[in-house]
């Protein structure tokens, strides 16, 4: 009985939404900071750096899960056509999921998995959180692979693009 408690208290979390509902503002180890804005199509993550902003995705949360809708960018704001999945609403090892979509002209492909849950430690505190691989791969050849370290409820609190690792320096709540 104690170890189907344990588990479902482990569980638990990955039933929640990935981000906080209210939003909130995440600054990063690399100097970037994000911004979570509840939107009437769900969420605008806003991404900043020396107090510029560089990019705002469009987020969608369904029953499904959360998809991303599109990408804003200095020359615009460019829609993935259909939305990508970028998770889906329960979180557990082993789990993949993907998609593609039309995006500035070429075919996107996303496929992600979660690769285990484990503890982790980060300037802003030690966190349980789901290791998931995403890589964005186009047909043109070009590929963006990272590593999440993602805990539902909270949001992205670690992640790895090539060698280094940027952390979660701190949360705050609006």
């Amino acid at each position: 009985m104690r170890r189907l408690l344990a588990l479902l208290l482990c569980l638990l979390p990955a039933l929640a939404q990935v981000f906080p509902q209210g939003g909130g503002r995440y600054a990063y180890s690399d100097g970037t900071l994000q911004e979570l804005l509840p939107a009437p199509e769900g969420f605008r993550l806003r991404y900043l750096k020396g107090g510029r902003l560089f990019r705002e995705d469009r987020l969608k949360l369904t029953p499904e899960g959360l998809y991303l809708l599109g990408v804003g960018l200095p020359e615009g704001y460019f829609p993935f056509a259909p939305p990508l999945l970028l998770y889906p609403p329960r979180l557990f090892p082993g789990q993949a999921w993907g998609g593609s979509a039309a995006f500035q002209g070429q075919r996107v492909a996303l496929s992600a998995r979660v690769e285990g849950l484990e503890g982790l430690r980060t300037r802003a505190g030690a966190f349980n959180a789901y290791r998931v691989r995403v890589a964005f791969t186009t047909e043109k050849g070009g590929t963006d692979l990272k590593e999440l370290y993602l805990v539902p409820g909270l949001g992205v609190v670690a992640y790895r693009a090539g060698a280094g690792l940027v952390e979660l320096l701190r949360f705050s709540a609006p």
